[in-house]
């Protein structure tokens, strides 16, 4: 039984675990992770995804405009636009990163299955970026969400599902995103 037979929800009887031993490793050179298996085509989608953003008008794009909007509503006490297109960015940034480590841990070929390894951060970060992506294309600006978003989602699924439980992995900091 194979761990991306585990990861994709495929177990049965074996070995779990040996007692009696553990390992000291380095905490400044390795960290912990969740494991989860993804597909070349959910990253070819998220890559679209990123690019479809990248093509259409940013937040900071907007930034002045939006903050004269919000002082006007709320008598100059109203959120800061470039608080918000900061965060935007940096999530935007994480997504990136994350991205291009995870390239290369799945060989290419659409039918391609590998395992990633997901920080704490990253899976927030997606999130965020694809639920703004959402957001942007059910408005009428000049953002257009790709065909391919349904892989995104599927991605996300099993990102979320594979963060929320108890099992993680320690791995090398080299196999992570640079910080």
């Amino acid at each position: 039984m194979g761990i991306l037979d585990l990861m994709l929800g495929k177990s049965g009887e074996g070995q779990q675990g040996v007692e009696g031993r553990s390992y000291m490793l380095p905490e400044e050179t390795h960290e912990f992770v969740h494991p989860v298996a993804v597909r070349r085509t959910e990253l070819e989608a998220l890559e679209e995804l990123l690019a479809a953003d990248e093509a259409a008008p940013s937040l900071a794009d907007n930034a002045d405009d939006l903050q004269d909007t919000f002082d006007e509503l709320f008598d100059g006490a109203g959120p800061d636009a470039t608080d918000i297109a900061d965060r935007e960015r940096a999530a935007r940034s994480t997504v990136e990163a994350a991205l291009e480590t995870w390239r290369e841990r799945v060989s290419e070929g659409d039918d391609e299955l590998g395992v990633v390894y997901v920080q704490q951060g990253e899976f927030e970060a997606l999130g965020s970026f694809v639920k703004r992506c959402k957001q942007r294309g059910e408005r009428s600006d000049e953002f257009e969400l790709p065909e391919s978003l349904p892989a995104v989602a599927a991605l996300l699924a099993r990102l979320d599902e594979a963060t929320d439980s108890r099992y993680r992995a320690v791995v090398h900091t080299d196999l992570l995103p640079e910080a």
